[in-house]
């Protein structure tokens, strides 16, 4: 089965060139790409190696920067803590001593201020204006260098000096007395035998932020110390970033920063840190806390969608710890790595689209050769054979090869489908053999054959030759005896088979296989028998074929295509004969249910026979007609199997229709005649009558009154019911008068004195049950309409389908009413509208019947051919109320032959069959009322099919001539 043709993409549907250019050229990405991913990898080592390598440079620059702070610091705090000039106030305040103090600040540029404090609170500082915020916090002149500050007591006397160490100018004294010796620096390190640092803090006169160092003086008298102002040190770590986004921390031991090179707030008393948003800070505080163990840290964190290289590592200077945090963003560190992948995939791009371009170029030496055998292919795929397919020119092998393997293909295939034609040609199973055989010898290249088939009784074979007559189905039955013995083993081992034999030697059922040749020339030829076996892998017969051996025409290269070729015959074979037999299964199963109709009614029996007579002979002359409107009616093969399945098959409705009904002779028939009912009834009457005579005259009466009574009684019932008797007969149609003394005789009264409720269904009793039993004896009517004599409507199956439809025949309220007034008083006719309607809906039954069952093809439209036979062409029929468009040519065919069959029945119930001439008058008027095509029946008149039918199917009596003209001359109404 040809796959489902899919929609083209330049992606799936592409020449051979761009699809090697492509694959050449995506390998070479895909190479190029795996370069630059190891390029990128090795390279991205490279540069964290390197930003390792970095940080522990900064960490020891910091480290370096440190010590010459705060060591720096140390040291000249330890010399000064040794000096006795320091060991006093009055010594320290002097100017030899503050000119020592500027020498020492001007050779240490880490240090911001240096002073003595003493314990009795004096305090001697000397600070360096360089720092703009200093400055600015003491309103120092333009140009003083140094602040000085000395605090004796209540007196605090504050300074500004030049380079040169004189006085400029003064300053007012804070409104809180500055005492040295409530410094949290003093306190530390009067307790401390060595060098305290404290922890940032905002310096009290500058409000700069720094630490201190301190070292109690050797005397113990006081304590010196040292400002370090912590903007120069986070200026250095600003200095040491290596990328423009980078952070650099340095935390104490207790994680308070002392140098930051990113913008921060710290409050006072080691409040914590506040930063401006977004800042990295708070992570690198977060990751320096979890890591604050003395080691050293890396890890990678996420900020603001970003991710961060932040390391950790512990610095000592002297007795101190600190701690170095870095954050690094990714994108930043591996910049250079990207800028060198970005060079080499772009260089990869190059390369790829110069391979593709080469590629394609010399991909057309393959791509022109393979496009003419994808042509070659495209031609065998739309069955487009040439007698010699052309060669691709090309010096690759298997191109070479493969447009030898097509053009083969193509022959091979040519080949099968002229055989496959050949077989689908032949509906005959006799005639599909023989042209097998024929078709199987021309493929093979033989010289001759024969097939044979096995029979139903197993003893015997059919042998089917090539030579016969026309008229010759070719076929002659042969006795397993007379097969060779070889053959026979073949055929009972399945299996492929060879002998080689002399043409003068063959058995007789090969006799005539090969052309004879003169007697002294004899031939030696290879028979070859395949087996054919059907669905069931089972032998049914054999193809036998002979070559000679000496020219190797012998197929023993064709063989494997013969032995499909046998295969698929064998299938097609079997299936014709089994659809022969399914049709023949089906034509029986057809006149089984047509004689099981008819046979259910002796008064319709034929009918089902006689109208698909009328209807195949009438449709016949539409075919035979040539002109208008029958032009273009000319029924198939198939079309003729469905119009008699439908004519077999008009009535099978009636299988469901209650038999009593059918055949209803008279008004009171059900299953059987209820006038005995009644008619034993005017009998008790007729008896009471002469009870009454009796019983007057035993009274004393006078007899001969009392007989005068008596006789005129009984006079009256036989005249009642002889009337009645006359009603339920159905002949004549009912007068209002007749009506009417109907009813007066059936107001008579009669008694009853046996329970009518006893020894009956069911079902009776149930509809007794209705009303309440009188007491016994009662008085009922002669003839009444009682509620038990109404049956209510049942549905089934049929029900359920045939409401799908779209009937439009009008259901009665109930299913039959078995009223004896009801059924009497019946206009013309035996049949109330109940019955009429179960009889109508035989149609119905059959329309459903029909479509339940699985028909396809022509076969649809059995239903509707069957079903419209009881339709007008005016609409008024039944049981759709379809109009004369709404049928086809079939179905109304078929209701002329319903009616006409149904006029000259002789064998109804009801009714004589009509003679021809009032028959095809009744017809006439029915043309003109448009209850008949009027042309399908002008062209059953002229065609004369009436009159056939007539010679074949009616009694003598009945056959007279009909005036034709007068019919033709009539116009359809409307």
């Amino acid at each position: 089965m040809a796959s489902p043709v899919q929609a083209s993409s330049p992606w799936r549907d592409r020449r051979l060139g761009t699809h090697l250019a492509l694959v050449f050229g995506a390998t070479v990405l895909v190479a190029v790409l795996g370069l630059v991913f190891y390029v990128h990898r090795q390279v991205s080592g490279l540069v964290e190696d390197a930003s390792h390598t970095l940080f522990d440079h900064m960490a020891n620059e910091s480290r370096i920067q440190i010590n010459k702070s705060i060591s720096g610091a140390d040291d000249l705090l330890q010399a000064y803590a040794a000096d006795p000039q320091a060991y006093d106030f009055a010594s320290a305040s002097q100017p030899a001593f503050i000119e020592r103090l500027s020498i020492l600040l001007r050779s240490s540029p880490f240090l911001s201020a240096f002073y003595v404090g003493y314990d009795d609170g004096g305090f001697v500082l000397l600070r360096r204006l360089t720092s703009p915020a200093a400055r600015q916090a003491l309103a120092a002149p333009d140009n003083a260098s140094y602040f000085l500050e000395i605090v004796q007591g209540a007196r605090m006397e504050l300074s500004f000096l030049d380079h040169e160490l004189k006085t400029i100018g003064r300053a007012d004294a804070p409104a809180t007395p500055f005492d040295p010796r409530l410094r949290d620096w003093y306190q530390a390190a009067k307790k401390a035998s060595t060098s305290i640092i404290t922890d940032p803090y905002w310096f009290f006169v500058t409000n700069e932020r720094g630490v201190t160092v301190a070292r109690s003086l050797d005397s113990g008298a006081g304590v010196v110390g040292a400002d370090l102002g912590l903007a120069d040190l986070s200026q250095a770590l600003r200095q040491m970033k290596d990328t423009p986004s980078a952070a650099l921390l340095l935390l104490n031991e207790r994680n308070e920063i002392v140098a930051s090179s990113i913008p921060f707030e710290q409050g006072s008393a080691g409040a914590r840190a506040s930063w401006p948003s977004p800042s990295i800070g708070p992570d690198m505080l977060a990751f320096a806390s979890a890591a604050a163990d003395g080691h050293a840290k890396v890890g990678t964190i996420n900020h603001q969608g970003a991710n961060w290289v932040i390391r950790s590592a512990p610095l000592q200077s002297g007795p101190w710890t600190f701690r170095i945090v870095k954050a690094t963003p990714s994108n930043e560190m591996l910049a250079g790595a990207r800028d060198l992948v970005s060079v080499l995939l772009w260089l990869g791009v190059a390369v790829a689209v110069i391979a593709m371009a080469v590629v394609r170029i010399a991909s057309r030496s393959i791509s022109q050769p393979l496009a003419q055998l994808a042509r070659d292919a495209e031609h065998i795929q739309r069955f487009q054979f040439t007698p010699a397919p052309t060669e691709a020119h090309t010096s690759v092998r298997e191109i070479k090869s493969l447009s030898q393997s097509i053009g083969k293909a193509s022959a091979t295939i040519q080949r099968f489908i002229e055989i496959g034609h050949a077989l689908a040609s032949e509906r005959d199973p006799v005639r599909l053999m023989r042209r097998l055989l024929l078709e199987t010898i021309r493929v093979a290249d033989a010289e001759g054959g024969v097939l044979l088939m096995t029979e139903d009784d197993g003893a015997t074979l059919s042998v089917i030759t090539r030579d016969a007559a026309p008229d010759d189905t070719g076929a002659r039955a042969i006795a397993r005896h007379d097969i060779d013995d070889q053959v026979l083993r073949a055929l009972a081992g399945q299996t492929v088979t060879h002998f080689d034999r002399d043409d003068r030697a063959l058995p007789p059922f090969l006799a005539g296989l090969v052309n004879p040749a003169p007697l002294e020339q004899a031939r030696m030829f290879r028979y070859w028998v395949v087996p054919l076996r059907n669905h069931s892998d089972a032998v049914i017969g054999a193809l036998v074929l002979a070559a000679r051996v000496q020219t190797g025409a012998a197929p023993d290269a064709s063989l494997e295509l013969v032995r499909a070729l046998a295969g698929t015959a064998a299938m097609t074979l079997e299936m014709t004969l089994l659809l022969k037999d399914r049709k023949s299964l089906l034509d029986a199963v057809i006149r089984m249910i047509a004689n099981s109709i008819d046979a259910k009614s002796p008064y319709t029996s034929g009918h089902c026979h006689r109208v698909p007579m009328l209807t195949a002979a009438l449709v016949e002359a539409a075919s035979r007609s040539g002109s208008a409107p029958f032009a273009d009616f000319n029924p198939t093969e198939d079309e003729w199997e469905a119009i008699r399945v439908a004519s077999w098959l008009h009535d099978c409705g009636k299988l469901v229709t209650a038999e009593y009904i059918v055949d209803k002779a008279t008004k009171l028939e059900t299953i059987h005649d209820r006038i005995h009912e009644i008619r034993m009834r005017f009998e008790l009457l007729k008896a009471d009558a002469w009870t009454a005579y009796w019983r007057g005259v035993a009274e004393g009466g006078d007899a001969q009154a009392l007989a005068g009574v008596r006789d005129a009684t009984l006079a009256e019932l036989d005249s009642d019911y002889a009337f009645v008797a006359a009603c339920n007969e159905g002949g004549e149609a009912m007068a209002e008068e007749h009506i009417q003394r109907l009813h007066a005789i059936g107001d008579r009264a009669w008694t009853r004195t046996l329970d009518d409720r006893i020894g009956i269904s069911r079902d009776e009793k149930s509809r007794k049950d209705l009303t309440p039993a009188p007491p016994l004896p009662t008085r009922e009517k002669l003839l009444d309409d009682r509620p038990d004599h109404l049956i209510a409507h049942h549905d089934s199956l049929l029900t359920e389908l045939g409401a799908k439809a779209g009937f439009t025949m009008q259901r009665p309220e109930h299913r039959l009413n078995l009223g004896e007034r009801y059924n009497l008083s019946i206009g013309r006719g035996t049949l109330t509208t109940e019955e009429r309607y179960l009889i109508n809906q035989h149609i119905k039954h059959t329309i459903v019947m029909l479509e339940d069952l699985p028909l396809t093809g022509t076969m649809r439209h059995v239903p509707e051919y069957a079903g419209g036979h009881h339709e007008k062409m005016d609409g008024t029929g039944y049981p759709r109320g379809l109009r004369r468009d709404d049928m086809s040519v079939v179905a109304r065919i078929m209701a002329i032959a319903d009616v006409f069959e149904a006029l000259t029945a002789a064998d109804r119930p009801y009714k004589q069959g009509k003679k021809l001439s009032e028959a095809i008058r009744i017809m006439g008027a029915m043309k003109r009322d448009r209850h008949l095509d009027p042309d399908l029946l002008d062209l059953f008149l002229t065609s004369e099919v009436w009159r056939e039918y007539a010679k074949q199917y009616m009694s003598p009596d009945q056959i007279d001539e009909p005036d034709i003209d007068a019919v033709l001359a009539i116009t359809a109404a409307g």
